[in-house]
């Protein structure tokens, strides 16, 4: 399979680079580390608007799921291990009752809006790529 991986960018005290290739969120975490980050955590408001533009108009993976505890009372976390505070995530159909995982869909008039899916399926018809591609983070220390 061909990789595309963007050049990191960076933003804060952070590199970020785009995956272009299509995989499912396990895979692309792997990936991500491969390259020596781990899927993108998304810690502000700053953040989430570079990494909405980062994208272009590709749906991406993001490092938050449920992976570690699945299923309607599932806990979210970041693949990455960093904590949960308090920016609020911006969902756009939160918490559906069996998906784990959460990307950035490339929906009509998006703005960065996270929505949560299966982790190991093709997104629906309406977003592209399916499976998505996947955003990679990385300490600029690293």
């Amino acid at each position: 399979m061909n990789v595309y991986f963007q050049d990191w960018v960076e933003f804060g005290d952070n590199l970020y680079a785009l995956l272009e290739e299509q995989v499912f969120q396990q895979e692309g975490e792997k990936r991500c580390i491969e390259f020596g980050g781990h899927l993108v955590s998304i810690h502000s408001k700053e953040e989430n608007d570079f990494v909405h533009k980062l994208r272009g108009n590709n749906s991406v993976w993001i490092g938050r799921s449920k992976i570690a505890k699945p299923g309607f009372e599932g806990v979210y976390s970041w693949t990455d291990g960093s904590s949960i505070d308090d920016f609020p995530p911006p969902w756009d159909k939160p918490n559906e009752k069996y998906p784990d995982c959460v990307f950035m869909p490339n929906s009509v008039n998006s703005n960065g809006e996270w929505s949560d899916y299966f982790c190991d399926q093709n997104l629906p018809v309406a977003y592209s790529p399916s499976p998505a591609f996947a955003i990679c983070k990385k300490p600029k220390s690293a």
